[in-house]
């Protein structure tokens, strides 16, 4: 019983999740269930007949909205599931590499007809109605009733919002059928184009391979609305917080008001947030829209004192309001629509050496985070994706998300959820110029109106590693001061060189090494693509899946060796040689792998010590170095090695926990540079008389070195302690433990590094190109690691119910006089089941020393988990189970 209230309260959490930032009028009809599916090359009828209530739609898949066509058809078992093995190459369609046309004799060259028939209720009698689309890809043609409603020509572009005043051709209390001809994309001549996008439609580049139906269909929410004759569009709060003082804010409202009848009309519009009220009548004239504006320096209760502040984690609570607004036309409701919103200050700027930094609320921010890429490759894009991800990165401490211009204009649910766990968004507006200008700006002037009343989106990025033409860069500038968009603006990704970095917008993207592996003390040895200015781009290159999910994504025999023809697939579309660089070093640092397991247990070391580097660097050099979003946070479908921190199973691996260790709030750190230790706080408070502990051991536990200091850390400060001094006599593999601790000497941190006696000396740049050579002069040797004695942990763990999730509380203790490495805890299904998929660690892959116990927690939701009894497992590099 408890599991079905839990059940319909979840069901009931995500409807309203679904349709709370729809255009919420008086009277909202979802259009998801009850549709069918069917091809053009199938169907002998026409728009018309389609669209008549009783239509017989025999042999018709059936289907719900939002989804694609090729969406559809695995669901049906039509086509077989795409994310495994080689299973996508036997689509017909599928097409090798990065493409834009749709080839011939592909069966989604041709146009897909969406089918459903709904009841309109007696309540909709004599109302303006509309209908909603939300996301059409690419073109339709959509017939109500047996007549056409819009065609082709004026329903294009995959990023646009559509409605349709259907108030002449609906039924009130009686069946209607909806029929909408979806047409494709990539109906250009099959030949090769010097550019990466032609149309207004999402694209891939070369994360993953290309859907074959390059995500025909209704990808948005479909809906009808009705209303009186006024409608209220776009409502909008843009809010001047006083800064640095925070204790005051006049909020603008502004909501377009859209008269449906051709007679003129008097509207009262009135609007609420929180206690506060404010109202005035507009004229309107025949099917006339008007923007009402309510401003401070009018409406005095606009501005209000001691407002609740909205903050990026961790620096402050994620305060949101709720804007209501009603239309009143003689004395009734004519429609309302409501819109949630933030109070807070961001800017960015342009440093003295030509780089861009952010400011949030008046005070700077260090900005580590990745770039976004849409989460699924059928655009299957689900809530509990979304919010996985997207806690995933708050979990780890991660501040922004860089949603990438190749992908979709991303939905109200990813905004909505990076304004409640305070992820900052940077937007991304297209990956390339169309030819179609006046049709991009479309796109994103829609885009601009319904995303601007996010908090979290903090800034605009024109194309991604070119400029827009001279009519797309002003458009997207007049359109920002047109709707008082209030973000900044730069019109490209990043400079390659970055000598261009003021032409770009003062930031520059990666390098070939930097996407295929780098180093842990890269981004403090190098300049040019360390931890210097902003980066877009960049990271620490191919990162290793665990072995679970790995062996979901093909059969056992393409597991090894690397490359099978599937294992390469299952990379980027370059293939798996991409990553030879990623593989040769992993072999070369912790001995050649032996076979599957092997090589992901030493992935995970390989990517934790490069992530927790590259996120530590930037740390340590701010505020020269500005900020990372690295390349790239998420994955559409599964791959391994590829750019991910959080793979498409929703697995986190070492890269992300080395990534959350760098990111702590409150750190201590090693520099691979100058050996010093330091202490980096995230947050505006200060902290005074830390204690920081550093010691040094051999491979055995015998301690060779060790130092002890205070420290003060200013409010988003850092502070170098001391250097470390290493001793003559190490073993080729030692380590280096760090301990923060309070004045009171309760522990804070700790932070565990692994060390060679053989150096890593990187190639030196490739001065013809302005590449570098991936075979470095020196790699270093940690395969004594092999050789750490194993040892049995003690683990005592409880899980426990706190509202739509599970707790866990986990204590590990190394009870050995050995060194405990690379420690990894995980919630099963079971006494021997699957890891549940996503759990939120708060620490993973840590390391115990002898005799050392640690407490971690995490929380993981019960709908993942299923009817089996969850079990904590322990296991690590030199654990045994």
């Amino acid at each position: 019983m408890r599991m079905f209230r839990y059940i319909t309260s979840l069901i009931l959490y995500l409807s309203a999740v679904v349709f709370q930032h729809l255009a919420t009028a008086s009277e909202t009809l979802p259009l998801s269930q009850n549709w069918r599916l069917q091809s053009s090359a199938q169907v002998k009828a026409g728009g018309e007949q389609l669209s008549t209530p009783g239509y017989a739609a025999e042999g018709w898949y059936p289907t719900s909205v939002p989804t694609t066509v090729l969406a559809a058809l695995v669901e049906n078992k039509v086509s077989p599931d795409p994310y495994y093995g080689d299973n996508l190459k036997s689509i017909p369609g599928y097409r090798e590499g990065r493409w834009l046309v749709m080839p011939e004799g592909s069966p989604f060259k041709v146009s897909w007809w969406f089918r459903t028939e709904f009841e309109l209720p007696a309540s909709h009698q004599g109302k303006d109605v509309a209908l909603h689309l939300d996301g059409i890809n690419y073109r339709a043609n959509v017939w109500l009733n047996g007549r056409q409603v819009a065609n082709s020509n004026d329903v294009i572009g995959m990023f646009r919002r559509f409605e349709f005043n259907i108030t002449e051709f609906a039924r009130t209390g009686a069946k209607n059928a909806l029929a909408v001809e979806c047409i494709p994309p990539g109906q250009f001549e099959d030949k090769q184009y010097r550019t990466k996008q032609l149309e207004a439609t999402t694209g891939w580049d070369d994360h993953n391979p290309y859907p074959p139906d390059m995500n025909l269909g209704l990808w948005q929410n479909a809906y009808v609305t009705a209303t009186g004759p006024a409608r209220l569009r776009n409502p909008y709060v843009l809010s001047d917080l006083d800064v640095p003082s925070l204790k005051k804010a006049g909020l603008t409202v502004t909501v377009d008001v859209v008269n449906t009848t051709d007679a003129k009309q008097t509207a009262e519009i009135s609007g609420k947030i929180e206690e506060i009220t404010f109202s005035q009548t507009v004229e309107l004239g025949p099917n006339e829209t008007r923007s009402v504006r309510f401003a401070p320096d009018e409406f005095k209760q606009l501005t209000i004192s001691k407002p609740r502040v909205w903050w990026p984690n961790p620096l402050g609570p994620q305060e949101l309001y709720q804007l209501e607004l009603t239309a009143h036309v003689q004395g009734q409701v004519s429609d309302t629509n409501n819109v949630r919103f933030g109070i807070r200050e961001a800017t960015t700027y342009i440093n003295d050496e030509g780089w861009r930094g952010y400011k949030i609320n008046g005070r700077n921010v260090l900005i580590r985070g990745g770039a976004w890429m849409t989460s699924d490759m059928l655009l299957r894009l689900t809530h509990k994706r979304y919010d996985a991800l997207i806690r995933y990165a708050r979990n780890a401490n991660l501040n922004m998300l860089r949603s990438e211009g190749f992908s979709i204009r991303e939905t109200e649910d990813f905004y909505n959820l990076c304004d409640e766990y305070g992820v900052m968004v940077t937007q991304q507006i297209f990956g390339r110029n169309i030819p179609d200008e006046p049709l991009a700006i479309k796109c994103i002037e829609d885009m601009m109106l319904r995303v601007r009343t996010h908090p979290s989106l903090v800034h605009f990025l024109g194309h991604d590693e070119t400029f827009p033409t001279p009519t797309l860069d002003q458009a997207y500038k007049d359109l920002l001061a047109k709707y008082d968009v209030n973000r900044t603006y730069q019109p490209h990704s990043g400079a390659f060189d970055v000598e261009e970095r003021v032409k770009t917008g003062g930031t520059r993207t990666g390098t070939l090494e930097l996407w295929t592996y780098a180093t842990p003390g890269h981004y403090y040895t190098h300049k040019e693509d360390g931890a210097w200015g902003f980066a877009q781009s960049g990271g620490i290159g191919g990162i290793i899946a665990p072995v679970e999910s790995m062996r979901k994504m093909m059969p056992e025999q393409a597991l090894w060796p690397p490359w099978t023809d599937i294992w390469s697939f299952h990379t980027v579309i370059q293939g798996g040689k991409y990553f030879d660089a990623v593989v040769n070093a992993l072999n070369a640092r912790y001995g050649q792998a032996t076979g599957i397991e092997d090589f992901c247990k030493k992935g995970q070391l390989l990517n934790y010590e490069s992530a927790r580097g590259m996120f530590e660097a930037y740390a340590r050099n701010k505020y020269s170095a500005m900020g990372i979003t690295t390349w790239k946070y998420d994955a559409a479908w599964p791959a391994s090695p590829t750019w991910q921190y959080v793979d498409w199973y929703l697995q986190a691996g070492g890269a992300y926990y080395g990534a959350q260790k760098a990111c702590e709030a409150l750190h201590v750190q090693y520099s691979y540079d100058d050996h010093s230790i330091y202490v980096v706080n995230s947050l505006y408070q200060e902290f005074k008389n830390l204690k920081v502990w550093a010691r040094v051991f051999n491979l055995d536990m015998t301690e060779k070195w060790s130092k002890e200091s205070t420290a003060n850390v200013d409010p988003d400060g850092k502070t170098s302690v001391f250097a470390v001094e290493w001793p003559a006599d190490l073993t080729k593999t030692h380590f280096l433990r760090l301990d923060l601790a309070d004045l009171g000497g309760k522990p804070i941190t700790s932070n565990l590094y692994w060390f060679s006696t053989v150096p890593d000396i990187p190639a030196d740049p490739d001065q013809t190109t302005g590449r570098h050579f991936l075979q470095p002069k020196s790699v270093a040797d940690f395969t004594d690691l092999s050789k750490l004695l194993p040892v049995k942990l003690e683990l005592a763990s409880k899980i426990q119910d706190q509202g739509r999730e599970k707790l866990v509380s986990a204590t590990v203790k190394n009870p050995t006089p050995h060194l405990a490495f690379a420690v990894h805890l995980a919630v099963r299904k079971g006494a021997d089941g699957p890891e549940v998929t996503p759990t939120f660690w708060k620490e993973n892959y840590f390391s115990l020393l002898p005799g050392e116990e640690k407490s971690v927690a995490a929380a993981f939701y019960p709908e993942d988990l299923g009817d089996v009894t969850p079990t904590v497992s322990v296991d690590g590099w030199n654990v045994l189970k």
